[in-house]
């Protein structure tokens, strides 16, 4: 093989046979031929070939470095939605939610209203109830008797704003008055508290209901004697009997017919209890009696002219 120069500048491959040959020609026309193994054609094609296999990997590399690049932009674009439509799905819920804490307060607030009626309610009908129970009690304590249901009623009511100074027995159909109430010891005039009591006793019984009956008045008194007054009641006979008849003359000055009276005195001898030693107040009393008319009967009061017999003194 021939030397190479320093001074070459110019290489050049050429075919001789099957093999090559590398002429090297220097700056002063020299040349030198040496023999060589390949075909720089082909070895510059090589690299060629390989540059550009390079590029396309790189450019193959490129791509999908690209499509792995949308897809995970597509995919943030799609997660993005997804957030978005569950802040949306999120705020609906929590406006949802505040709604119902809204009807909730509001149904708290009118079941307490409601509950507040109830009570209300349920305390007035408890009321009601007691007042039914008090008035069954009233209607069941009056026992049928000869009188008229609503006469009763009223004689009943009467006595029961007279808890001290009145009795009412429906079975009897009997009136009661405490003399004491009625009259000073002693005494047959009535008192200011009890005229006011008689007329309203008048005025249930000239009630329609009530103006057919007998009304029988009777005078009653302890075993006291009169002492103040003996002169003019010498007995409990007259003063009972003149209770009596001042019940009934103030229950006429009330409207009641006189007529419809029956008067009567028992003193002493008909007492509800036994007598005592220093006065027994239970048995000083006035009792009234209702009875039906049995039959109506017409009174007239007749003139007559009266004949004495000289011999014979008027009676006094």
């Amino acid at each position: 093989m021939d030397k190479i120069s320093r001074d070459s500048v110019t290489q050049r491959a050429f075919p001789l046979g099957r093999d090559w040959y590398t002429v090297t020609e220097g700056r002063d026309g020299s040349r030198h031929k040496a023999p060589t193994e390949e075909d720089p054609t082909m070895r510059n094609t090589l690299l060629y070939t390989t540059g550009i296999m390079t590029l396309v990997g790189i450019s193959a590399t490129g791509c999908v470095r690209h499509d792995r690049y949308d897809t995970a932009r597509t995919t943030t674009h799609s997660l993005q939605e997804q957030l978005v439509n569950a802040q949306s799905e999120r705020d609906t819920a929590a406006n949802a939610l505040a709604a119902r804490d809204r009807q909730l307060a509001q149904t708290v607030a009118n079941f307490n209203a409601l509950q507040g009626q109830y009570d209300l309610l349920s305390s007035e009908l408890d009321a009601i109830d007691i007042e039914n129970n008090n008035l069954l009690t009233t209607v069941t304590d009056i026992k049928f008797g000869p009188l008229p249901i609503a006469t009763q009623r009223k004689l009943a009511a009467l006595a029961a704003t007279y808890p001290n100074d009145m009795w009412f027995n429906a079975e009897t159909g009997m009136i009661r008055f405490g003399s004491d109430f009625t009259f000073s010891s002693g005494r047959a005039t009535m008192r200011k508290n009890a005229t006011d009591l008689i007329s309203r006793v008048a005025t249930i019984l000239n009630s329609q209901e009530a103006d057919t009956f007998e009304i029988i008045v009777m005078g009653h008194t302890d075993n006291i004697q009169p002492s103040s007054s003996a002169q003019r009641y010498p007995t409990n006979w007259e003063l009972s009997t003149a209770r009596a008849v001042s019940v009934a003359k103030t229950l006429t000055d009330n409207g009641v017919d006189p007529a419809r009276f029956e008067i009567s005195g028992y003193g002493e001898y008909r007492p509800l209890v036994p007598n005592r030693a220093d006065g027994t107040k239970e048995n000083r009393r006035v009792e009234i009696y209702l009875r039906p008319m049995t039959e109506t009967e017409t009174w007239e009061s007749a003139t007559e002219t009266a004949t004495v017999d000289p011999m014979e003194e008027p009676m006094k």
